[in-house]
């Protein structure tokens, strides 16, 4: 198989910091108010709001589009003779990332309807939210979790033993899958989350810039 240039892994790369600095965003502008805890009046007010879904929107794009960067850095690690973990931690990603969508397709689309009835009157649906979250949900998230967090944890081995790039760049993508994974409902978590992969992303595009060994 023809390996893709460095021009496209760098392509690819980018997707992590992108989608960091976006997900960052859209968290600040839902307020990080996700699950009808506390005040379940200001809970169904931010979630009419049209904020909220404008953020759903950007946050759940944040959440799919380092499927390329995930791709990427198996291609250049594969190159580094670190194929065999880098492909299974790319598979833990891709699938940690896909299975947990129906959890934020449920907060994006069901939650602004739930918080403009609620205001109308009808009190007991934003329970329904927390059963669909943690419930039914969890069929799907947390088998989710574990493999994204598997994932990101051999895609962060593959670096450190790579020598190609800078070490601390696969501990803080390593980090990143733990934090985000278990970070529900901690706002100051989820935003480490992406800070790491913002800064194991940027790590990583200097390491691949600075490699002469592809081309």
């Amino acid at each position: 198989m023809q390996n893709p240039p460095t021009k496209r892994i760098l392509i690819g790369l980018w997707t992590f910091p992108i989608s960091g600095v976006m997900a960052i965003v859209a968290l600040f502008l839902r307020k990080f108010v996700n699950l009808p805890v506390g005040d379940i009046t200001e809970w169904a007010n931010n979630v009419a709001s049209r904020n909220y879904l404008t953020a759903q929107y950007l946050y759940i794009l944040a959440y799919v589009i380092p499927f390329f960067g995930f791709w990427a850095l198996y291609m250049y690690l594969a190159q580094k003779r670190k194929e065999p973990m880098a492909f299974w931690g790319l598979m833990g990603t891709l699938l940690g990332t896909g299975l947990p969508l129906t959890t934020l397709g449920v907060l994006a689309y069901v939650s602004p309807v739930f918080g403009r009835l609620y205001l109308q009157g009808d009190t007991h649906l934003p329970q329904l939210i927390n059963e669909i979250a943690m419930g039914s949900s969890m069929v799907m998230g947390m088998p989710g979790a574990f493999l994204y967090v598997g994932g990101c944890l051999l895609f962060g081995i593959a670096v450190w033993q790579s020598g190609a790039i800078n070490k601390w760049a696969g501990v803080a993508l390593a980090l990143h899958g733990l934090f985000i994974a278990f970070g529900f409902g901690m706002p100051v978590v989820l935003i480490l989350s992406w800070v790491l992969l913002i800064a194991g992303g940027t790590m990583f595009i200097f390491g691949v810039q600075n490699d002469k060994e592809i081309v």
